[in-house]
């Protein structure tokens, strides 16, 4: 699944057709359009397809004011957006817990940083990710 602004993303007709679920934007679109669709093809991913992971890239070029994203999802859109993410895959009173790799990529403003350490902070506050599985340890 991946949801895109359909006026820039992706020019490559042979990545594209590699898409099997495309959600595509409008320019500009806002927070409840987007959560909503977010939230309808993630249920209907799951619902065709038992994954034993989900790789999620949870970019930021969506947020309002970026550069190249061109669309207007808010601050808290973004921390929503990834919570429906980790609840649909795992949240209570699901069938299974399915483990995600969440990365971060896109944003392209200084202040995207903060809104991934927001979203870090709520997912777990709301028990969907342990401190554990947050944090990145390194050994040498």
């Amino acid at each position: 699944m991946d949801v895109y602004n359909k006026y820039i993303y992706p020019h490559d007709s042979y990545a594209k057709g590699a898409i099997r679920c495309k959600v595509e934007l409008q320019a500009y679109t806002e927070d409840d359009r987007y959560l909503s669709l977010v939230r309808k093809n993630l249920e209907k991913a799951l619902e065709e397809f038992n994954p034993d992971i989900i790789v999620y890239n949870a970019g930021t070029d969506v947020l309002e004011g970026d550069p190249l994203g061109a669309l207007s999802i808010s601050p808290e859109g973004i921390v929503q957006r990834d919570q429906l993410v980790f609840e649909l895959a795992r949240g209570k009173g699901r069938p299974r817990q399915i483990p995600i790799l969440m990365v971060t990529s896109g944003g392209y403003q200084k202040r995207t940083a903060q809104i991934i350490a927001d979203s870090i902070k709520n997912l777990i506050a709301k028990g969907l990710i342990s401190h554990q599985a947050a944090a990145v340890e390194t050994e040498i």
